[in-house]
């Protein structure tokens, strides 16, 4: 019989807070066959990514630390490894897919100089010219637009997908025995997401294995092998997946399976804007470029079209649905009606006065109106503040704050599924879904008339997902909020948005009312959207993978 490849026995890890300890990841135990595609699902917090990430002694001691518990990759101790081992070890042998990838790539090096120096690391023998090309090549394999340009380009300059595409590309570029990806293709459209599983199915098929951390019941069906189920540090279940999704045994499990949005749900009745006559959201023929400069003059060689003549209107309590792939330019609409990015041409009007090209001061007044909850939370979040002051800053700012500000914050903490004991705590602390459900509470708590909603439960497991979902709906009948919801999950959006755009390449492809766009879409490229959403359940979809 064979030997695993990774074999984790009786892992304890805790982390030493305010004067308390806090046991992360409580003795589980689990092996990883060589060419086996593992799914490790849970909850926000339930220690999925700090189990994994200690594979690699990744975790950050102080003020983590491995209580108990063996780690052996084929057959050595990780744990008790030197150091100069273990790091030849990674990258080469066991790579890492993190789940922010703006906290793993660097801001001051192209990205093609990211993925050339992960090879020539690990190999020297590569030339620069030949590592520079292999870079190319994966950003290619990855789905990146004209990659041999983009490689040039750093990661700002990429949207929360595309970076994350980056990541994946450096974390296959070696073709490693190991792959730990966390929430890889979180960020990504259903039809990059498939494209990403045709490429980790192939080096499965070269025997590489794969620990894959995911809050997405879809994904597990259609790629793992065997699932484990955690929740509070603890495997509750595990089992094949077949098994596992036909007769799940623990009623976690039962309720993340009954949590998963489909395509088949109803969506939200109730639209709250049929009586509005005037909408409060105008998007006239807008255009966002940004230019691709060259030279040591930095002159302008090339544009950018993000946003390209896309008009748009939105009512009072609307939930308008945006969606497309990655780099269509969605993110780059939501924050140009916000005046986060600059438009070249179009009007913008917010309840009928134009606010494009607003200076900051005339818009100040309007920031408590027009909030954002943004893609990647880590980056949106100030890392010198507790969540107390990050709740109730704007608050404050805007003269607003009703009553003792920590009942306040609690009050918010508690909405979004958060112990209100955590807000004295600062955001390094969290795990990717509770700083997204931290951003979901500062956008709302300010009570805003208008909220773009990029990717803003995407991160989330599917019961927190749902929980959130119904809180932003709430919030929507009482005060009459509207959306821009921007997503990538076409069985949320038709649960939620009464209308939906498409869009890619910076222009609208199709919109309309959101079931007649999923039921009877008009375009070819919304098809092929509709046709990748992964089914839980599905076996047509699972045989294709295991065909």
């Amino acid at each position: 019989m064979a030997e695993p490849l990774l074999s984790v026995q009786n892992l304890t890890v805790s982390f030493d807070v305010e004067g308390r300890t806090i046991t992360a990841v409580d003795d589980i135990s689990y092996d990883i066959m060589p060419g086996e595609i593992v799914g490790l699902v849970g909850e926000s917090g339930s220690g999925k990514s700090v189990g994994a990430m200690s594979t690699l002694r990744l975790v950050p001691s102080p003020p983590g630390r491995v209580d108990q518990g063996e780690i052996l990759f084929k057959g050595r101790s990780i744990l008790s490894m030197p150091v100069e081992e273990l790091r030849a070890l990674r990258g080469k042998e066991i790579s890492v897919i993190f789940q922010e990838p703006m906290t793993a790539l660097s801001p001051l090096h192209s990205v093609g100089k990211q993925l050339a120096e992960t090879v020539r690391i690990h190999d020297h023998s590569v030339s620069k010219e030949d590592a520079w090309a292999r870079g190319v090549e994966w950003l290619g394999k990855v789905g990146i637009p004209d990659p041999g340009k983009r490689a040039k380009a750093y990661p700002f300059q990429f949207s929360g997908g595309m970076r994350q595409r980056v990541m994946i590309a450096m974390a296959l570029i070696l073709k490693p025995k190991l792959i730990i990806a966390d929430e890889p293709t979180t960020a990504l459209d259903v039809t990059l997401q498939a494209q990403i599983f045709d490429l980790i199915l192939e080096m499965k098929s070269e025997d590489t294995s794969i620990l894959f951390i995911t809050h997405d019941m879809g994904v597990i069906w259609e790629l793992a092998d065997r699932v484990l189920v955690m929740k509070d540090g603890k495997v509750v279940e595990r089992g094949d997946v077949e098994t596992i999704f036909s007769h799940p045994k623990e009623p976690y499990t039962q309720e993340l399976l009954s949590a998963v949005p489909r395509l088949t749900d109803e969506p939200v009745a109730h639209p709250v804007f049929e009586e509005a006559s005037k909408p409060i959201i105008v998007v006239n023929e807008l255009k966002t470029w940004f230019p691709v400069k060259q030279g040591v003059l930095a002159r302008t060689a090339d544009w950018v079209k993000a946003v390209d003549d896309v008009s748009i209107e939105i009512m009072p309590g609307e939930c308008l649905g945006l969606v497309g792939e990655s780099g269509s330019g969605k993110t780059t609409l939501g924050r140009s009606i916000l005046g986060l990015d600059t438009p070249r041409e179009g009007e913008i009007l917010f309840e009928g006065t134009e606010i494009r090209g607003l200076g900051y001061h005339a818009m100040r007044p309007l920031r408590r109106d027009l909030q954002m909850i943004f893609q990647d939370p880590f980056s949106s979040l100030n890392p010198r503040l507790t969540i107390l002051e990050i709740l109730t800053e704007g608050l404050i700012e805007h003269g607003v704050l009703k009553g003792d500000k920590r009942e306040v914050a609690a009050h918010w903490l508690t909405e979004v599924g958060l112990e209100p004991d955590v807000m004295n705590r600062y955001p390094h602390e969290f795990s990717g879904g509770q700083r997204q459900r931290i951003c979901v509470a500062r956008a709302v708590a300010i009570e805003p008339k208008f909220v773009v909603c990029d990717e803003a439960v995407s991160a989330l497991d599917v019961t927190i997902q749902a929980q959130v979902i119904d809180l932003l709906m709430d919030l929507r009948d009482k005060l009459g909020l509207s959306y821009l919801f921007i997503s990538h999950d076409l069985s949320v959006v038709k649960r939620i948005c009464e209308r939906t755009v498409v869009m890619r390449h910076g222009k609208v492809v199709e919109a309309g009312a959101t079931r007649d766009l999923i039921e009877n879409p008009q375009s070819d490229y919304t098809r092929r959207l509709i046709a990748a959403v992964p089914i839980p359940g599905d076996a047509q979809k699972r045989a294709r993978n295991y065909r």
